[in-house]
Formats: structure tokens, C-alpha cells, sequence
């Protein structure tokens, strides 16, 4: 893993308010899926320098301040796009007291019942919705394509975005994902059309980074509650937006994936305006037979 520098090594313990955790891997979602594996940077004195990319990463890498909400410390992503995963797992232990996206330690979670976590990450499924709902009318109120359903949560791990808590595997820890998709009139994947988010992230004061991969333009931001925003540009004008979560604890998240999907109709459209989302299940929607 391509090691993390830091002018100040208290910094990165600084950057993260919800729980002071440190953001040593905000590429934990690419590492598992793209194979990146990522370097952050810190420093106080720069701006908007132009970064190095490292191990071959194609393109301009940059680093940027929110304008809004300065945090002393300037992230930039470095991603080395392989074709491998990578290994940019936290060290292991029994995390009992690593909190996860949601401040949360798993000894906090200790006496909830499977239908307390299903209730729970029901809400937490709506809180990401918002976010991707609020995201998506900063680029178009019309018609987005569907990449599939969001109700049903995936294990998480390392799998997830941002930096998995200590002792997170896909057996103790879940995530939710929602990707749109549309082909803005004039896009080309130009850098220029990730203006638009970026005035956004800005605006929300979350801290944010953006690259070239390949021929791609993406720009993601951490709204620092445990959730994560993706903006990618295609040359061929076709551009998604993703909401991401990092990983929440579970007593077993396989069985509390399958509750709710044993009561998710898997009803959902291939295409909507913003704000329209599959309705989460009930603990006492009828079960269905696998």
C-alpha cells in the first residue's frame, strides 16, 4: 500500500469531526472495485497545486480547499489505477471500540434485536436517498437512468468507501450504494463539466478531490457524516452520480441483508426525476419465499 504522508501526523486524526477517526484510506470503494489504491496528502501551505500522479495514474490530480470550511489540512487522492485489488485493509482487531459511519462502536450495538437493525437501516436508507436526491437537482430535475435497485445494503468491510473501522468484514458490517445515470445536454467529459458538483461540494463545505482515470473526469466528496458523493463525465456525455455509505456495524450482516431482501419487492423504475426512491420495507411486509 502506498504509504500515507502527512506534514503534521495529528492532522489526519484532525480531519474527520464525527468520531476522530483518521482518513487514511478514502479510496477503500476503488481499492476494492478499480483496484486504486490511494496516498493522502496534507499540507497547509498549498492551494491548488498540481500533484504527481503515482504508479502510472493517468491524468492531472489536484489538490483543493473548501472555501466554506477550511480545515487546515488539504486532502489529495493519488489513485494508481491497476488491474488487480489492491491490499489497503486497516489493520485488523476485534473492533469492538472503532466507530462506524455512524459514530457508532459495536458494543453500542450489542443489544439490538435483527428487527432493530432493520429498522435502523431503513433509516439510514433514506438519509442516503436525501443526499442523492439534493445531489442530483444540482445537475438536472429531469430524467435519470436507474443502475439497478438501492434498497438492499451490500456487505461492506473494506469494500467500503471511506476508512473501514477496525475489525470490519462482510460478515459484521453493511453499506448502501445508489448510482444515477444521465446524459446532460452539451456534456462531453470535459473537466468543465464537473464545475457543477464541485460548486455544490463547496457550497455544502465538504472536503472533495477530483481525477482523471483513464478517460474519465470524477470529482467525490466526503460530506463527513459517513457518506460519500461521486460525480463521473464520460467523453461520450454519459455521466453518473453515486451515493455511497461507509460501513455500519451489524450482528450479522448476511442475515440482516436477507431480511430485507426477503421483503423487498424489487420493484423499482428504470428511469425518474430526482426524489423518486424505492419505499423500504416493513419488518411486517410479508416474507417471501426464496
Amino acid at each position: 500500500m502506498i504509504p500515507i504522508n502527512a506534514t503534521d501526523p495529528s492532522r489526519s486524526r484532525q480531519l474527520d469531526g464525527r468520531d476522530g477517526r483518521s482518513l487514511g484510506s478514502v479510496g477503500n470503494q476503488l481499492a476494492s472495485h478499480a483496484g486504486v489504491c490511494v496516498t493522502m496528502a496534507f499540507d497547509d501551505g498549498a492551494a491548488d497545486a498540481p500533484i504527481a500522479a503515482a504508479d502510472g495514474a493517468s491524468g492531472d490530480l489536484r489538490m483543493h480547499r473548501s472555501r466554506l470550511r477550511p480545515r487546515g489540512g488539504i486532502v489529495t487522492v493519488l489513485a494508481a489505477v491497476v488491474l488487480v485489488t489492491t491490499g489497503c485493509a486497516s489493520d485488523s482487531g476485534d473492533g469492538q471500540g472503532a466507530r462506524d459511519a455512524a459514530g457508532r462502536t459495536q458494543a453500542q450495538g450489542a443489544d439490538l434485536s435483527l428487527q432493530d437493525e432493520f429498522e435502523l437501516a431503513g433509516e439510514r436508507y433514506e438519509h442516503g436517498q436525501a443526499v442523492l436526491a439534493a445531489a442530483q437537482r444540482q445537475i438536472s430535475d429531469g430524467t435519470w437512468y436507474w443502475n439497478g435497485g438501492d434498497v438492499r445494503p451490500l456487505p461492506a468491510g473494506d469494500d467500503a468507501f471511506g476508512e473501514a473501522p477496525e475489525g470490519a468484514t462482510k460478515e459484521n458490517s453493511y453499506a448502501f450504494r445508489a448510482v444515477r445515470i444521465i446524459e446532460p445536454e452539451g456534456a462531453t467529459g470535459a473537466v468543465q463539466d464537473l464545475e457543477p458538483m464541485q460548486r455544490y461540494f463547496d457550497e455544502e463545505g465538504w472536503r472533495w478531490s477530483s481525477a482523471k482515470v483513464g478517460t474519465d473526469h470524477e470529482v467525490r466528496a466526503d460530506t463527513g457524516d459517513g457518506w460519500w458523493v461521486t460525480w463521473n463525465v464520460r467523453p461520450n456525455g454519459q455521466c453518473s452520480l453515486g451515493v455511497y455509505s461507509e460501513a455500519f456495524w451489524a450482528h450479522d450482516a448476511p442475515e440482516l441483508i436477507k431480511a430485507i431482501a426477503l421483503r423487498d419487492p424489487a420493484d423499482f423504475p428504470d428511469a425518474s426525476e430526482p426524489g423518486v426512491s424505492e419505499p423500504f420495507p416493513k419488518w411486517s411486509d410479508r416474507v417471501r419465499q426464496r
